[in-house]
């Protein structure tokens, strides 16, 4: 091999700085873009996790009502939806969640009071009340069917 004498044989060791300002740039770029989806995919599977557990125990409740013949009641509280009896299910809130609720004849949310509950019949027909549950900026809104006992979406 021979070298020219106007370019001087230099042997390639390593990647120059501009090669690895470049590298990051890409990878910061790339992480800039794919952790914000993976946080909010995160927050809503919580959310989504949470209305599965209400609707569980309203269904658990309802079901209850109509095998026993007998009205069967969840307490509302801010942390959640306490069972009342053994063969009902709770819907406990994780740490920071809160729970508001809004009756059919009311016209926003609010803290639920001390001793107050959410009943359904021997029939298993309950009130028809939407829970917004939240945390810190974001919340959730959850209506209930009162026949089925299941959440209703907009799209129903």
């Amino acid at each position: 091999m021979t070298m020219s004498a106007n370019k001087p044989f230099r042997s390639r060791r390593g990647y120059t700085l501009f090669e690895i300002l470049l590298a990051l740039g890409i990878v910061a770029i790339l992480l800039g873009v794919t952790v914000p989806m993976i946080v909010s995919s995160y927050g809503e599977s919580a959310t989504e996790e949470i209305a599965r557990q209400l609707q569980n125990a309203a269904t658990s409740a309802q079901t209850a009502a109509i095998n026993s013949g007998e009205a069967r009641r969840l307490r509302i509280t801010e942390r959640g939806l306490l069972a009342s009896g053994a063969s009902i299910s709770s819907a406990e809130l994780p740490k920071g969640w809160k729970l508001q609720i809004q009756r059919l004849t009311e016209s926003k949310f609010r803290k639920p009071e001390k001793t107050e509950y959410w009943e359904f019949n021997s029939v298993g027909i309950c009130e028809p009340v939407s829970f917004r549950i939240g945390k810190g900026g974001e919340s959730l809104i959850v209506k209930f069917d009162p026949i089925t006992a299941l959440i209703v979406t907009d799209n129903d």
